[in-house]
């Protein structure tokens, strides 16, 4: 068997072996397939597209399975040699739409905006994993069931006491180097059994597929040494280092004289896209991001100079030169390469702030305040800043409006039920029925008003409760929150509605007292201004599903 697998076919033959390398249906496996190539390559282009069935990945139904793959990157294949290669793929439909999993092609198109072109962004990521025990799937080098001493020894360290997996480690360090992974270094990490790798830099799309396919190596070699590899953000709970993904990142403009302000703008972006990115930013990273174990609070926004407990880092010799690049500190080590890098350059150089959420932020962040080294900005201390925006600031305002137009229809309707119990234990004693078993009689105003007061306590209660807990939805201002406050707001509208229709009745028939003619008004009003919030907020949920599509 060793001696087929390490046969060199080169000598007798032009033909050469293509193994296309694809990301599968969770959005973090990966699959690869091989075919054979009738002459050597040196271009993606030169490559025929392929298919595979996507039902057996979860990425397309039994029924119309056919999954095609463009060829996108060429890498020397480590394990074949000669002239072999891995080919990095991404994913369509027949009919040529990138399926939901392919990430690539939708950061194609932020590296190939000429903005983004001219500022030549680089990335520099350093890639932190676990290596398990395949039986029982604990950290390598642990004792089954148990643990090793505390943190501290394990970093960067030598010895067969310290050190577990450092074979596997140096066999994917040479196997990027001749693949043509721009790796640019190894070291153990914190936690025993963990490991760390760096590429870059490198330059856009690159980035991405460098990372990728030095994953697969990874996949590869713990294949082969019997080892099952882990990207789990946090894999063993407790007092041990998760496993991040760390993106440095820097454009041409932060690395020229001056490049400080630029970067201070840079995070400034970042800071108001927090949520944004951290949504995109890996599955499960709420375990990891803890502001314990050299990081941030994934709540919390928060950037410094050589401080690894923030969410941005500015390394010192950036500071001290006035230029030079920024840490992101907050990707998972499950994240997507593609999502992150153009996320960031989408953020950076695409998107711009409100003037008013620009000056709160930089305020907050005390980014015009170069004596200020750490600072900090909470999500909640955002919300002005992000009710700059049209839709959102309006229906913040419209529940706030509506909190008191409720309040005092429940205050009025209140007081009429009262009132309508304490008369009609004088007068309703003489009532034939079906008077007598109306749940309340109102012995004052008209046959409409037992309907109006019981329905606008009712629409009260219901709408000072909802819009209470949609402002809360509202400053989130995310899909899940959003579709509750829409649907919340739905309902009170509705229940609004029926009141009113009713308070219409009450005055078309005449003769009530002042305070029913003030309820009337108010369900008036309050329909209109509920209609108008709810409007707002389905509008929000339409733009925070757009942006969902376009980031993830």
């Amino acid at each position: 068997m060793e001696q087929m697998l390490n046969l060199d076919v080169s000598p007798i033959t032009d033909k050469i072996i293509a193994e296309y390398i694809w990301i599968g249906g969770s959005g973090i496996d990966l699959r690869s397939k091989s075919r054979t190539i009738s002459k050597p390559v040196e271009h993606p282009s030169e490559l025929p597209k392929w298919n595979y069935d996507g039902s057996s990945t979860g990425q397309a139904p039994g029924e119309d399975s056919e999954v095609i793959l463009y060829p996108q990157a060429i890498f020397k294949d480590p394990f074949r040699g000669g002239n072999n290669i891995l080919v990095i793929c991404d994913t369509y439909t027949p009919q040529g739409e990138p399926i939901p999993t392919n990430k690539r092609y939708r950061a194609a198109q932020v590296f190939s905006d000429p903005k983004v072109v001219a500022e030549v962004p680089w990335y520099g990521i350093e890639q932190e994993y676990t290596l398990l025990q395949t039986n029982v799937k604990w950290p390598l080098g642990w004792p089954t069931g148990g643990y090793p001493g505390p943190q501290g020894p394990y970093y960067c360290g030598v010895g067969a006491d310290k050190s577990f997996g450092r074979d596997i480690s140096d066999a994917h360090y040479k196997a990027c180097l001749y693949a043509g992974i721009n790796i640019s270094g190894t070291n153990g990490e914190v936690m025993p059994g963990q490991w760390e790798f760096q590429v870059g830099p490198s330059v856009g799309i690159e980035a991405g597929d460098h990372i990728w396919c030095a994953r697969y190596l990874l996949e590869r070699i713990t294949e082969q040494a019997g080892v099952v590899l882990s990207l789990d953000p946090k894999p063993i709970e407790g007092d041990w280092n998760g496993a991040g993904c760390h993106t440095n990142y820097s454009t041409k403009s932060m690395r020229e004289d001056g490049g400080f302000e630029v970067i201070k703008k840079a995070i400034l972006n970042l800071s108001l896209r927090h949520r944004d990115h951290i949504s995109a930013y890996g599955e499960g990273n709420e375990r990891r991001l803890t502001g314990k174990h050299e990081t941030a609070s994934i709540d919390t926004f928060s950037w410094g100079v050589a401080n690894r407990g923030c969410s941005i880092r500015v390394g010192r010799d950036t500071e001290k030169n006035g230029k030079g690049y920024l840490e992101d500190r907050r990707p998972a080590s499950n994240m997507d390469p593609y999502v992150v890098t153009s996320l960031l350059a989408e953020t950076t150089l695409l998107w711009e702030p409100t003037l008013e959420a620009e000056a709160l932020a930089a305020q907050k962040l005390a980014l015009k305040n170069n004596a200020e080294k750490y600072s900090y900005v909470s999500l909640q201390d955002f919300s002005q800043a992000m009710a700059s925006g049209a839709g959102k600031s309006a229906a913040f305002a419209l529940l706030v409006l509506n909190v008191i137009l409720y309040f005092i229809i429940i205050a009025i309707a209140a007081w009429a039920v009262n009132h309508g119990i304490e008369r009609s234990h004088e007068t309703a004693s003489v009532l034939s029925l079906p008077a007598r078993i109306f749940p309340i009689y109102y012995p004052f105003g008209n046959m409409a008003t037992g309907f109006v007061v019981s329905l606008s306590l009712i629409a009260g209660v219901v709408g000072f409760t909802t819009s209470i807990t949609a402002i809360n939805n509202v400053i989130q201002w995310n899909v899940p929150n959003l579709h509750a406050a829409a649907t919340s707001s739905l309902i009170s509208w509705l229940l609004t509605m029926l009141a009113m229709g009713f308070a219409c009745k009450e005055i078309d028939i005449g003769w009530t007292e002042s305070n029913l003619r003030t309820l009337e008004t108010i369900l008036i009003l309050v329909s209109g201004t509920q209609l108008f919030c709810t409007a707002a907020i389905y509008i929000g949920v339409d733009d925070a599903v757009a942006r969902d599509r376009t980031y993830l």
